[in-house]
């Protein structure tokens, strides 16, 4: 009954609506019908309520606007269910309406200069602020109809489905950001920010210029000669292709307009480089040399520069143009953490030097403290090596990084600024080259050195031994003699750290080399265990890379430590004991480890006297010694990285002898003048800006920590072999130029890789190095190189032969003389360093600039001497040089100084 009901319902209702629909086709049938009798159409009434100006705007939107899905049915049913001709009629204006629509929103994202590169400043924050995800939602939001019609027209229903159910949408967005910037560029020449980018992006990563102008051809980067510049205005202008002269004309426009921007207009020395035609790169130089000059005037920064060798290639020979080695130098500033003008004045660290007292032995060795101290480091040194470098004890990763003693002095965590110098034509290796390099260096970050806010504050350089070797030398023959800034008084030398772990690792391996033919007579040396290892073979006279020789003495030293932890365990089972022993019982053994085998006081030839072959045990004591030096080495390099510097004094200590004994003497008497700084001659304020700043951390990671000297030489290598140009562009013209842009165009590249590439990390991965130690661990338990065999010895016929020396040991005998001699140097140049050099008492009161040019000028010192015969007194002399100074010049432009006494004419020049 319900059923028949519900039926009933549904009749009625069908019925009513038949009704209603022919009520309706009638209505309409009977407006048409008086339409056609009036002589008018459907569409003239259409036209006419649509027409503003009739009065019929509210039912224009209540009889159809008001139902969007009305209008929408209409749309659809004209440009499907209708004619050709009407089809074609709506789509015609459909996309005319569309192109006006997307003509304006083009118009509108020129016009609010979001990729017009010529209204931004070229500074560093145009390459560094630079956003792909950002700048495509820019545009898209100008844009919004033109990125929907691309969107469209890019995706299909079951791509833009997926898109919703999983974010699969970031790389579309990309695409269409990406070709909007290209269209726009197209649009207009200025709109060319993306192009540059991407542009200076392909260049860093190695793009030929070919390339570069394919890419450009499509507009999708900038041209070569955009990006390096078409020539200088003085340079004539050469024969060039057709398709290059497209190129310049197709790119200048992008880059010839400059803002009317103060912060951008570089300063004295830099406007002359920015030359109509000048490339991005030239631009990008020149913002960031000034941003160094800002640096360096607003901040107090520290200095390193390095010698680079440069191959410059000649594919064909003519007369003057061949091969050549050349030699330059480059150089970096950082700014100083923590330093602050009052505690950098020069007066209180000259004051210091001369007050200081000569260094003593007890400077340079340990006192009771810091021996304890060091015992306790190089124990846990050994801790880290056996859990870090295998996965066998991964579990006690972090309660070792707990049990880190002796922190202290650590450098807090920040990121170091980083300021490349135009890369210099001038080679350091010589005291003369040093000192143009330092004055050029200055001269570049502006400072004027004759003045007294330039020599009033303590400059800290940084460098290679050799280098700072020079500077000392220098300062040493000017002390005296020059003014504060002509002597370079005001400098003070950092150590270079990665030089010193170069010496220290070299000194390891010529040490502990032992008789590559000894063979398994000396099965506890270096050379044999190369041998296991199956690596390239060393010869002690060309020493392969740095690394290579760390890596032997590291994974010996892994591979030792973890053979001597088997055999005092006590476990029958090692296997066992890795899976169960507890952290403490670990750290038990390592300290019994330490006590058994890496102290060198137990080794009964731990001096040069020849051992007793019934009593001593040579193998046993040189693989003791070696167990002793690589941890030092492992402590060394575990300091730097972790940035303690109190750890690293206490080390350069040990590091002042095993640097003589092994025969580096030249790195032994440099941290003589280390230690003596740190320990008397620096202020403390001083002392404690330098360890602070004798690290840097360009990632500002932990553990991250580098030597200055090794961040120069990562900045040597991308100038030797990624920004390197090729061909006639080749000169140390283009090294000045593209030095000081490498940290911008470095972090464009990972910017740009970060977006768009494949994530490929930022290290490579370290390889398993579990079979090395397998494999010496099973050679060193074969030949029993850690059990005592009383009267076991490499070579029978001569004892010493074989014999490692206790480089410690040798060191401290041999300091005493060196130590001598240094302390005699120092207090000679502390009695030069009293004297007031007769420059400063001959130039007479006046302007700083005239003092700055008199104090080096020697002539009137000489006409003193020959004139009297011998220095007159202070008074005489100011007197004497008011005089000589307002004397006429001869025709040369000299003044009266090239006249000799009681003469009245230039004998040089005959007036």
């Amino acid at each position: 009954m319900l059923r028949s009901a519900i039926e009933e319902n549904n009749a009625a209702r069908a019925l009513s609506e038949a009704n209603l629909e022919e009520a309706r086709d009638l209505c309409f049938q009977e407006v048409l019908t008086r339409l056609e009798v009036a002589g008018l159409t459907w569409g003239d009434l259409v036209e006419w309520i649509c027409t503003p100006g009739t009065g019929r705007g509210d039912i224009r939107y209540r009889g159809l606007f008001e139902r969007g899905a009305q209008v929408e049915r209409i749309l659809d049913l004209w440009v499907s269910k209708n004619s050709r001709t009407g089809r074609d009629t709506v789509h015609k204006w459909a996309l005319q309406y569309v192109g006006q629509v997307v003509s304006k929103e083009g118009h509108q994202a020129t016009k609010s200069g979001t990729l017009m590169s010529c209204r931004m400043a070229l500074t560093e924050s145009f390459v560094l602020n630079f956003n792909f995800s950002s700048m495509h939602r820019a545009l898209s939001d100008l844009c919004p109809s033109m990125a929907d019609l691309m969107h469209a027209f890019s995706t299909t229903q079951r791509q833009r489905h997926r898109a919703k159910q999983i974010s699969e949408s970031a790389q579309e967005e990309e695409r269409v950001g990406q070709a909007l910037s290209n269209l726009l560029a197209t649009r207009s020449q200025n709109n060319s920010y993306v192009r540059h980018i991407l542009g200076l992006y392909l260049y860093t990563s190695g793009a030929q210029r070919q390339v570069l102008s394919v890419l450009s051809a499509l507009g999708i980067c900038s041209g070569y000669t955009t990006i390096a510049g078409s020539g200088s205005e003085s340079e004539p202008t050469p024969e060039v292709s057709t398709g290059q002269r497209l190129e310049e004309r197709r790119d200048r426009d992008a880059i010839e307009q400059e803002p009317n921007n103060a912060s951008q207009t570089p300063t004295t020395g830099l406007k002359h480089s920015l030359y109509r035609g000048v490339g991005l790169l030239q631009r990008l130089c020149a913002a960031c040399r000034l941003t160094s000059r800002t640096c360096a005037q607003t901040k107090l920064c520290g200095h390193v520069y390095d010698n680079i060798n440069m191959m410059f290639k000649i594919a064909e020979q003519i007369l003057g143009r061949k091969d050549s080695q050349e030699n330059g130098t480059c150089a970096t500033i950082f700014p100083l953490l923590d330093a602050r003008a009052e505690d950098m004045q020069t007066a209180d660290m000259l004051a210091s030097f001369d007050a200081a007292p000569p260094l003593s032995l007890k400077d340079i060795l340990h006192t009771s403290i810091e021996a304890i101290q060091f015992e306790d480091s190089l124990e846990h040194a050994a801790l880290r090596d056996l859990v870090y470098t295998s996965d066998l004890f991964a579990r006690f990763r972090p309660a070792v990084a707990a049990s880190l003693p002796h922190t202290d002095h650590q450098i807090p965590l920040h990121r170091t600024e980083i300021h490349p110098l135009p890369t210099m034509n001038i080679d350091e290796s010589s005291i003369v080259g040093n000192a143009q390099v330092i004055d050029t260096m200055f001269q570049e970050l502006g400072f004027d050195v004759g003045t007294t806010k330039f020599s009033g504050i303590v400059r800290p350089i940084f460098g290679d031994q050799l280098s700072i070797a020079r500077l000392r030398t220098l300062f040493a023959n000017r002390a005296g003699h020059e003014s504060i800034a002509r002597s370079y008084s005001n400098l003070i030398f950092g150590p270079g750290f990665f030089h010193h772990q170069m010496a220290l690792t070299h000194g390891i391996i010529e040490t502990h080399w032992g008789d590559p033919h000894a063979g398994t007579r000396n099965p506890g040396s270096l050379s044999f265990l190369n041998t296991v290892l199956d690596r390239k073979p060393i010869v002690l006279t060309s020493l392969p890379p740095y690394r290579t020789c760390r890596d032997l003495i590291f994974v010996s030293l892994s591979a030792c430590l973890l053979h001597c932890l088997e055999r005092v365990c006590g476990w029958d089972s090692f296997s066992d004991y890795i899976a169960e022993v507890s952290f403490n019982d670990f750290c038990a053994h390592v300290k019994k480890i330490m006590k058994t085998y890496v102290n060198a006081a137990e080794c009964p030839s731990s001096t040069t006297k020849t051992p007793q072959v019934t009593e001593g045990d040579i193998i046993y004591e040189n693989i003791c010694l070696f167990l002793r030096d690589a941890l030092v080495l492992r402590e060394f390099t575990d300091a730097i990285k972790g940035g303690y510097s109190g750890r690293i004094i206490r080390t350069l200590k040990v590091l002042a002898l095993m640097y003589r004994g092994s025969g580096r003497t030249k790195y032994a008497h440099e941290l003589l003048h280390l230690i003596h700084n740190l320990t008397h001659v620096w202020p403390k304020p001083l002392r404690d800006i330098v360890i602070k700043n004798w690290l840097v951390n360009p990632s500002g990671k932990p553990n991250s920590w580098v030597p200055v000297d090794l961040l120069q030489e990562h900045m040597n290598f991308w100038v030797k072999v990624i920004f390197k140009a090729q061909g006639s562009n080749a000169s140390w013209d283009w090294l000045g130029m593209i030095s000081p842009c490498i940290g911008v165009l470095r972090k464009l590249a990972l910017e740009v890789n970060g977006a768009l590439g494949v994530r490929l990390g930022s290290k490579h991965h370290t390889p398993n190095v579990e079979r090395d130690l397998m494999a010496i661990c099973n050679s060193l338990q074969e030949h029993n190189v850690f059990g005592i065999e009383r009267g076991r010895v490499i070579n029978p016929i001569d004892v010493m032969n074989g014999l490692v020396p206790n480089v410690i040991n040798i060191g401290l005998n041999q300091l005493a003389g060196p130590l001598d001699e240094y302390n005699d140097v120092f207090r000679k140049l502390q009695r030069r360093r009293r004297m007031t050099p007769l420059i400063e008492l001959a130039a007479p009161a006046g302007d700083v600039e005239s003092q700055t040019h008199r104090t080096s000028d020697v002539r009137f010192v000489l006409w003193l001497v020959i004139y009297y015969g011998s220095i007159p007194s202070a008074d005489l002399v100011t007197l004497l040089a008011a005089w000589y100074y307002q004397q006429p010049s001869c025709y040369c432009g000299r003044l009266f100084r090239c006249i000799p006494p009681g003469g009245r004419s230039c004998q040089r020049h005959g007036q």
